[in-house]
């Protein structure tokens, strides 16, 4: 048993390592992560990842319970007002870039891998978008500008939430089973996620209400975090959406200052940041714990030559999506800069969690989890690869320094000049003075 809680905290310290990895050499921590996984279950078989065991039993919960944490830091950080005014050409990139690639995806799997409409789009949903805390850590330090950063923060914040909206809708529809028709889709999202949207609303302002009124402070997160399982489990009863309903949940009590500005209600709706704080720490565990449990179920025969071919073409429609829609939408970036938003495209802790999801839900598609996968990994490794060819520090050639050191005044021509500035301002104080008192002189008269 004590091994177990060894390999516990071993894997709370390698997803530490991971990030300072991540932030210092920008090495993306999912490589770090599935590695150490992949050498603790296939290599060494410290840990039992047979079909019978513990962790592959508990595959299901833990798949929902890592759905749940992401949407809500999701939610919680997602500044609804600030996006829709200030940065209005990441938005419009991340959505067109996001709609291309599914709908690219989904002809792709149509034409060549034979699946059916659902599933090629199930597929495009899953593998869409990409991973906030991989694409936030590794530009963190780069030499791009700032609206080049914002536009990849806000994109990969932003399709977190897109991918697992749509994945889960389109795998209400799958279990549905036969071809669904418009009326069937309506009822479906209309029964879903009205219920959703209505419960996620109503607890919300009964919990920022709970807050204020009873001035809670101790313990708000881990009261906050009992609610929204709570939300989840009530609105997955009434046959509505449990993940949305936690995405409204959070995206409310992330924005319930401005709302309540907005609104002009009486007190201050703010939220304590511990919630925010300890959401991060809880984001940081399951994102490690995950990574490492997909190492723990991945395997080297994931790497067949359909597999990997497949997989090369969908990070093809990536670039290309990118490629093409940055052209568009960013023109005032520099080349550089739209290189590295084109090279951004590390798939994350969504792609993983989905695919999980939709196996645990009955869903069996040929190569489905080794496509996600593979594209993961190598997604991750194009990210990593392009950060440090694109944002190489480049010297400056020799005659270039020498301009500048010219360019540069002597000691003694600096002191001549900051003599004469002296002078200047002098001079202006003087002519100031008098114009000062002739206007005195004139408020006597008068």
């Amino acid at each position: 048993m004590y091994e177990l809680f060894f390999i516990l905290g071993l894997t709370i310290f390698i997803g530490f390592v991971a990030i300072l990895s991540a932030e210092r050499m920008r090495i993306s921590q999912v490589l770090i992560l599935m590695l150490f996984g992949f050498v603790l279950g296939p290599l060494l078989n410290l840990v039992d990842v047979t079909p019978s065991s513990l962790i592959v039993s508990i595959l299901p919960f833990i798949a929902t319970l890592a759905l749940i944490v992401l949407l809500f830091d999701a939610g919680l950080n997602i500044d609804v007002f600030a996006l829709s005014r200030s940065v209005p050409k990441g938005m419009l990139f991340t959505i067109l870039v996001f709609l291309l690639s599914l709908v690219l995806v989904t002809l792709f799997g149509m034409l060549l891998l034979g699946w059916s409409l659902l599933q090629c789009i199930l597929l495009g949903a899953v593998v869409g978008g990409t991973s906030s805390a991989i694409v936030m850590t590794m530009t963190q330090k780069t030499n791009i500008s700032k609206e080049a950063k914002s536009v990849l923060a806000i994109e990969s914040t932003l399709t977190d939430a897109l991918s697992i909206i749509i994945a889960i809708i389109v795998i209400q529809l799958i279990l549905a089973k036969g071809a669904p028709d418009a009326s069937t889709v309506l009822s479906l999202l209309l029964s879903s996620f009205t219920f959703a949207l209505m419960l996620g609303v109503l607890f919300a302002a009964l919990w920022i209400a709970a807050i204020i009124r009873f001035r809670i402070s101790d313990y708000a997160y881990i009261l906050t975090l009992a609610l929204v399982f709570g939300l989840y489990a009530s609105t997955e009863a009434v046959k509505g959406n449990g993940g949305f309903a936690v995405f409204v949940f959070a995206l409310i009590l992330g924005n319930a200052k401005k709302i309540g500005d907005i609104l002009r209600l009486r007190g201050e709706l703010s939220v304590s940041p511990k919630i925010q704080f300890l959401q991060e720490e809880i984001t940081f565990f399951v994102r490690t714990f995950f990574f490492v449990y997909i190492g723990l179920l991945f395997s080297l025969s994931y790497f067949t030559f359909p597999v990997v071919v497949v997989s090369l073409f969908l990070l093809g429609i990536f670039v290309f999506a990118r490629w093409l829609m940055q052209r568009f939408t960013l023109p005032d970036l520099t080349k550089k800069d739209k290189r590295v938003v084109v090279a951004m495209l590390p798939r994350g802790l969504a792609a993983a969690v989905l695919v999980t999801m939709a196996i645990s839900s009955g869903i069996i598609l040929t190569g489905f989890q080794e496509l996600v996968f593979v594209v993961i990994l190598l997604s991750n490794i194009l990210a990593t690869a392009g950060i440090f060819i694109l944002d190489r520090p480049h010297k400056k050639a020799p005659e270039n320094i020498l301009e500048e050191e010219l360019e540069e005044p002597l000691p003694e021509e600096a002191e001549e000049i900051e003599r004469e500035e002296e002078e200047v301002e002098i001079e202006e104080v003087g002519e100031e003075k008098p114009k000062k008192r002739q206007a005195k002189s004139r408020k006597v008269k008068s």
